[in-house]
Formats: C-alpha cells, structure tokens, sequence
C-alpha cells in the first residue's frame, strides 16, 4: 500500500526581501525609436537585466540611483523598439541579485509619443501646446495637488477624444483610490465671468462614472465642441495625490474613438455576469470535470414564450418596469443549474433579477440571496450570476427576469439566461504566486485555489513542469485558521462554490546552482475522474530564479 504524506513546508531560507518594481515612467514609447524610462520600487539596487514578455522589445539597464523621500530605488533603463516591433503593451520584469521582481507594464504606440516638457503646467501661460492630432504625451503628475493644463484649438462641431491611461492604476484595493492614481479630466473654455474676462469655464469634465471595486479607473471623455476657438484640458489625480510614480498617458484622437480596454482574462470566470454563455456550455464544463463531451448544443430562444431544456433565453428589459418570462419542461427529477449573463451592462447599471416559479405561480428560487454584511454584520441582499437548484417535481415551470428597480430600462439592458441540468465540475481556479526567488537549501510555499462547482467529486491534481536544476516540488499542507461561519442566512450552496485549497512546496538542494536569469516554470491543474486524468483547465507561468542568500 502506497501512502501519501503531507509535509509542512516553511520558508525557512534567509533571502532578503523580494525585490518589487512600482512603477516605470514614462510608460509608454512610440514604436521604431528608442528611449529611456526609471523604473522605481524598493530592493532594485543590484538590478542587472530586465526580461520582456513578447518580441520586438529590448530593455538594458544603464544606471542605478536611490530616492530618500519616500524611499526609493531607482533603475535607468533603455527601451530599444524596431519598425517591426508591434503596437502593444508588454509586461517585463527586473531581474537583481535578489532574484526576479513582480511585473510591469509598458506601451509600444503606433505614432509619436511627447514628453510633458518640464516644470509645472498649471495656468494658461504655461499649459502645454497641442499642436495637432492624433497624439500621446507621457506625463506625470509629480506631487500633491499637481495639475497639468493642456491648451488646443478647436473648430466648431468637432469631436475629439481624451483617453488617460494611469500609470498607478487604482483597482478598488485597501485602502481604495488613495493606493493609485484615479486619472480625472475637464475641458474649459475662456469664456471669462463678470469678475475676470479670463476666467476658464468648465464645459465638460470625466471621471469614471461608476467606481466599481475591481474595475479600472482611467479616464475617457468624447466630446464634440459647439464653437471654434481655443480650449483647455486639465489633468489631475481626482483626490489630489501626486508623487514620481503618477505617470499618466495622454491620447487625444479626432473623432469619437472608443475607450480603449484591457485584455479581456483568459482565465476561467465563472460567476460573474459579463462571462460569456456559449451553446457549448454543457461541453465546456463537461471538459473543467473530467467527463467526455458529448452533450448536444443548447438551443437559443427569444423570451415570452415556451422554450425546452436546457435552453439559452435571450431577451431586452427595455422599458421601466418590464417582466418577461419564458416556460419550459422537466419530465422528471432533474439538479438545474441557471446562470446569467449581461453583454453590455453589469451591475451596478442593469441589475437582473432572476425568479424560477413553478406551476402554481409559487417562487422555487431566485438568484437573490441574504447574508450578513463583513463590516457590520448587518443583513443586506445581493445578486448572483449563478444558482443551483434540485428541481424534484416534474412539470411546468416559469423563468421569470426583469430589472432590480421599475425605474429602469433601456436597449444595453441585454441578458442571456440559461438554464440547464447541473454538470459537476472545476470551476475558477487562482494560482497566488506572481514570482519565486530561493536560497539553495530553502523551501516556499504555493497555494492554488480552486472551486468546486455543482457538486463535483473528482479530484483535483496539480503538476509542476520545468523547473530548475536542483528544485523539486512536493505536494504539502500548511495552517489554515479556524473561520466563523458562513454569513449567509439561506442555503450557501446554492448560490457559491465550495472552495478548497492545494499546495505546493518548492525546495531547493544544497549547493544547487544559482540561477543567471528567470526559468518560467510551469504550473497546470486538471481534474481526475474514474482513474483518468482530464484536460488541462488552468495554467500559469511562474518566473523562478535560484539565488544566493544575503
């Protein structure tokens, strides 16, 4: 008999901290030419290369320095870009004598790229002078309470489109928008007032319209302008920071152009209502659990009406106050699954709220649940992209959608309901690590989150590929606390996933070689089901290097 031990692993070795890049300016270059930016962040004093993700980009490090307030160490770096080079944005990292640091963005664009000249540019006299469109300055606001003012002309019924990409981004972490940079932007004209025939007017002002936790904060505004003459853009952190790390990217392009968005995740989401609902779905969770796929495309159907099972249900809340509904059949005892989708507006905007009746017109479920709020441990409600359901009467039943409020309806009130028999599977899986720096001789840890969908089973294995010479991998345990009980008032299961956690330790030999540069080791989970290992369903690349301790 075979047994498997869990070992606890500790970080037992003596690095010293990990280095960490903050922020890089400017971010962004134009394509074919070659520049320098400063990297800043803490524990890069020794930085020695810096790796790219992707072709076409060069970067070598030229200069060290350091910043006392706050304290800072900073890295020189030259960016070499050929006429080759694709339009884009690539991640890179520094790489020191501590090891490999967390990732950093930088921008390749199509044409030029002007640096905000130096000083400051806060009054008319000093504003900087667009001299045409299409353009994208690099810019920084470098202490509190900074502006930057930008001065253009303007003819009459033009449209022109201001887009701020931060270079600090703010994603709704602790601490919310004062641990980044939340870009606003306004548009004045010298109108002047009764008090001073100067005085800048404000015609049109953008910041995010909704701060959504998550969700980036960059600044976007098209505006079309009512008379010829000259305007004023002014730029600023919306709640007045500014620092070396507020770099900014400046585009104003004619015409209305539309927000430029991140690249969508490639990894699985599964509870959130702006993930896709393909006619393949029965399939794709059939792969994330080990099964075969060989289930028949589910059919799409307009709401108000009959429909079958499983069914794709689609449908616009386009008026205040709207229901719609749609029935459908189950010949017998049957765990369904409905989920929700909303292409073109989530909550907080359009808020669905799904209602299954059954055929006495009496509510089965909904995907409205209950629970105690984390700050106050006050009972408040919430919606949900997903909710299960074990259906055990056969008959008639009502799909029911319509709007949170009757107040509100409109044509991006688009959604896409499925419903359909539940199919046991992995769900989101979360790979925690960024990078790896070891000692010979030490050990760390890494945790990989995975969910556990509509009562999946199997099990869940995870495999460990290239990694470098003298580091082994080890299936292991660590402590894990005691947590209170789930603050929901109704039956958790139905409306989220079981999580359960794995982890791997990383252990490095004595005396195994020290690492020149970062090895991308490879890290993949599939579920085992039956004695048979399934398809690959989550993946990550991990930067590791092997170094010498301090």
């Amino acid at each position: 008999m075979r047994w498997l031990i869990s070992l606890f692993l500790f970080d037992f070795c003596l690095l010293g901290a990990d280095p960490r890049a903050v922020s890089v300016h400017p971010f962004v270059g134009q394509r074919g030419t070659t520049f320098t930016a400063t990297v800043r962040g803490s524990n890069l004093k020794e930085a020695r290369a810096v790796v790219v993700d992707g072709a076409g980009v060069r970067m070598v490090v030229e200069g060290m320095g350091k910043e006392s307030s706050p304290a800072r160490d900073t890295v020189k770096i030259r960016v070499e870009t050929g006429a080759e080079t694709k339009a884009g944005r690539y991640s890179f990292r520094m790489v020191t004598e501590s090891g490999v640091s967390n990732a950093l963005v930088l921008g390749i664009a199509e044409g030029a790229v002007l640096a905000e000249p130096e000083g400051l540019h806060e009054t008319t006299e000093t504003a900087v002078v667009v001299v045409g469109v299409p353009v994208v300055y690099a810019g920084l606001i470098g202490k509190k309470g900074e502006t930057d003012l930008y001065s253009f002309q303007a003819k009459a019924g033009e449209t022109l489109t201001f887009q701020v990409r931060s270079g600090l981004p703010s994603l709704g972490a602790p601490g919310g928008n004062a641990n980044g940079f939340d870009p606003a932007i306004s548009i004045f004209e010298e109108s002047g007032s009764w008090f001073d025939s100067k005085r800048l007017n404000r015609v049109a002002f953008n910041d995010e319209p909704l701060w959504v936790l998550g969700r980036l904060t960059d600044a976007y505004l098209a505006h079309t302008f009512a008379k010829a003459g000259r305007y004023y853009l002014r730029l600023e952190a919306f709640s007045g920071q500014g620092g070396p790390d507020y770099g900014y990217q400046l585009q104003i392009l004619p015409g209305t152009v539309e927000q430029e968005r991140e690249a969508g995740k490639t990894d699985w989401e599964e509870r959130t209502f702006e993930r896709p609902l393909t006619a393949n779905r029965l399939n794709e969770l059939a792969a994330r659990g080990g099964r075969a796929e060989k289930a028949k495309a589910i059919e799409t159907y307009r709401a108000m009406g009959t429909v079958g099972f499983p069914a794709t249900i689609e449908g616009t809340i386009g008026r205040p106050g709207e229901m719609q509904r749609a029935k459908f059949t189950v010949a017998g005892p049957q765990d369904i699954a409905i989920e929700v989708e909303t292409p073109d507006g989530a909550p907080p905007l359009f808020n669905p709220v799904v209602r299954l009746l059954d055929g006495a017109g009496a509510e089965v479920v909904t995907n409205v649940f209950a629970g105690r709020g984390a700050c106050t441990g006050a009972m408040n409600k919430g919606l949900t992209a997903k909710v299960i359901y074990p259906l055990r009467n056969p008959g008639e039943y009502t799909l029911e959608l319509r709007d949170l409020t009757s107040d509100l309806g409109d044509a991006g009130f688009r959604y896409r309901v499925q419903v359909r028999p539940q199919v046991g599977h992995v769900g989101k899986v979360l790979i925690d690590e960024d990078h790896l720096n070891l000692a010979p001789g030490g050990a760390k840890t890494v945790r990989v989150k995975f969910d556990r969908e509509e009562d999946f089973r199997g099990a869940v294995a995870v495999v460990v590929e290239n990694l470098p010479e003298g580091v082994v991998a080890l299936a292991a345990a660590d402590y894990e606390p005691d947590t209170d009980p789930p603050p929901f008032l109704g039956k958790r299961e139905r409306y989220v996933a079981r999580t359960e956690r794995l982890v791997i330790g990383f252990s490095v030999a004595e005396g195994a070689g020290l690492s020149e540069v970062p090895r991308l080791v490879r890290v993949t989970v599939r579920s085992v089901v039956d004695g048979r290992p399934g398809k690959v369903i989550a993946s990550k690349e991990i930067p590791m290097m092997v170094v010498a301790q301090p």
